[in-house]
């Protein structure tokens, strides 16, 4: 009858000993910190962006409208929500130049945008709109 021999196993190295798996955790948050910190800030950045973007555009959109309407129906106006979007809007009037009842006159018109709720000024447009002022010789 013949034995069998029961082998042993080899005692050469096959795998990672526990030193060496918390030094490459280490290694590799280490170099995943930075990354994570860097790109948080980039995506909050994308959003303030993106809410000073719509801020000027409807600030420019009303803008537009006072620069189109007749001097003297042009006056000062708030708007909640306006054009739809989480933005409040306010539009001010003031003679810069001259009277309502002048011949000439030059109104100074400011345009505010702030998030809706909050106090902070995100976008402010400024213009002067005359009437009868003449210029040149």
């Amino acid at each position: 009858m013949k034995l069998i021999k029961l082998s042993r196993r080899k005692t050469g190295k096959r795998g990672f000993t526990l030193i060496e798996l918390i030094m490459a955790i280490v290694v590799v948050g280490i170099i995943a910190l930075p990354i994570s910190i860097t790109l948080g800030k980039h995506v909050q950045s994308v959003f303030v962006s993106q809410d000073y973007t719509t801020a000027l555009n409807l600030a420019r959109f009303d803008m537009e409208q006072a620069l189109n309407t007749d001097y003297a129906s042009l006056s000062s106006a708030s708007f909640n929500n306006y054009q739809g979007y989480d933005y409040n809007l306010s539009r001010t009037v003031t003679y810069a130049q001259g009277s309502a009842g002048s011949a000439e006159s030059l109104k100074l018109v400011t345009i505010s945008v702030t998030r809706a709720g909050k106090a902070d000024v995100l976008v402010t447009l400024k213009t002067y709109i005359a009437k009868n002022v003449t210029s040149g010789l």
